[in-house]
């Protein structure tokens, strides 16, 4: 096992302490201390944090709580099932001539599965490629000409619009699987089920690619976001302690699969502390009163939605109806959270949204941290830089940025160490890194 397991095991006792200014400076020392590790030659979190530490610790916990909202069916996965679902899916993948490596498209909605297909890329060292099931075929086409895919795990409705790509870009991938029903030419995940559910991990460099993220294409045509075996499973404790994740607990993250803020914050944060992570789908447009409804229901003690999501909560939802007793932590992320509804929130429930800030290229780099509560949260400000990242702001031409006031660019500072949670680079692109 690497050096990094025991910062898992250090964070975990960290993030449980009380919110106060010891945690902050508990918090500022080890991370100080992270930022000037030198990264061992191989790591796997999936072997070394999550089967090392909680499926020996907490195997009969639940992992995943997934709930279909439009029908109320639950399913519960404990630490020991999910590991043994994901085994499953990793030993048919490689069965199937994956490898370390392998570009694995995932194009699920918020299904069970896109939670062992996520794990399964981790474990078994492919380059997971987090693929939003709004994709286009022409927007899939563009991605699989410069990333072609040699697997793809998609459900029948995405799996129609992934042949049309394939077939105008020429790709055929070795394998490709649905799931939740039949397509001529495709495996059925079924076929899954009967693999062994006991996996080795493959033997991952710390630098090596796991997850290829294509941005939205704003400036341009999408760049390709490459994240490696620790940029995001160590990066993310970074996450983890703005969210305050906490070992045992629940956490509820709104997003939909496909974009970086479900790998942050619904994957990655809490299954490394050896939280519960939940799972709320739905069909169509956000139920919201029905989404906060399982929020309570199920307990939730950490929950991060977007502003957009909490306008709708404050449109169409009297939030006095639930007690969120077990809520203790909540989060925005995504965008701008607008003051008025940090004070709506406040004023009904007592409790704080924390805002907090970062890109699908890094972690969470400027938040409002759980020891702000309670009075050091400035409304409309998303925080001050965590203590991974080397923060500043310059001016047009480059300089720094000293004087209260004045407008400026966000700019991470590599001079003096380069945070864990920053990728490694656009693949492919390097001039655009």
């Amino acid at each position: 096992m690497s050096v990094l397991r025991d910062y898992y095991v250090r964070f975990m006792k960290l993030v449980s302490l009380p919110d106060n200014e010891d945690k902050e400076e508990a918090m500022r020392s080890f991370f100080s201390e992270l930022n000037k590790v030198s990264l061992p030659e191989y790591f796997n979190w999936a072997e070394e944090v999550v089967e090392g530490i909680h499926l020996r610790e907490r195997a009969s916990q639940d992992a995943l709580i997934w709930v279909n909202l439009d029908t109320w069916d639950v399913k519960r996965y404990t630490y020991e099932d999910f590991v043994g679902e994901s085994n499953k899916l990793l030993n048919y993948l490689r069965g199937h001539g994956l490898g370390r490596g392998s570009k694995l498209y995932v194009m699920l909605p918020l299904w069970p599965e896109i939670f062992f297909s996520t794990y399964a890329v981790v474990k078994g060292g492919f380059i997971g490629v987090p693929t939003a099931t709004v994709m286009t075929s022409r927007e899939l086409e563009y991605r699989f000409k410069v990333f072609p895919p040699d697997g793809i795990i998609a459900d029948v409705e995405s799996a129609k619009v992934m042949d049309e790509a394939l077939e105008r870009a020429g790709v055929k991938p070795k394998v490709k699987v649905v799931v939740g029903g039949d397509r001529s030419g495709w495996e059925s995940y079924d076929s899954v089920r009967s693999e062994s559910n006991v996996a080795q991990a493959e033997k991952t460099r710390s630098d090596d690619y796991i997850l290829a993220f294509f941005t939205s294409g704003t400036t341009g045509p999408p760049k390709n976001v490459g994240h490696t075996a620790t940029s995001y499973p160590v990066g993310h404790l970074m996450t983890a302690a703005i969210i305050n994740v906490e070992p045992g607990r629940i956490h509820n993250n709104l997003s939909a699969p496909g974009w970086a803020k479900f790998a942050w914050s619904t994957f990655f944060s809490p299954l490394t502390v050896g939280a519960t992570t939940t799972a709320f789908h739905y069909t169509g447009r956000l139920p919201a009163e029905k989404y906060l409804q399982a929020v309570d229901e199920f307990k939730v003690n950490s929950f991060c939605a977007p502003p957009t999501a909490w306008r709708i909560f404050r449109a169409q939802v009297d939030i006095r109806k639930f007690r969120f007793e077990h809520l203790e932590d909540v989060v925005s992320a995504g965008e701008p959270l607008n003051p008025e509804l940090y004070h709506w929130f406040k004023e009904i429930t007592g409790k704080e949204i924390r805002d907090f800030y970062g890109q699908t290229e890094s972690t969470a780099m400027i938040g409002n941290p759980p020891w702000f509560k309670g009075g050091k949260i400035k409304p409309g400000s998303f925080g001050k830089p965590t203590f991974m990242y080397d923060i500043i702001l310059v001016d047009d031409e480059g300089r720094e940025i000293t004087r209260p006031g004045e407008v400026g660019h966000i700019v991470v500072r590599l001079s003096r160490w380069r945070p864990i949670g920053l990728f490694k680079e656009y693949i492919g692109n390097p001039e655009k890194t």
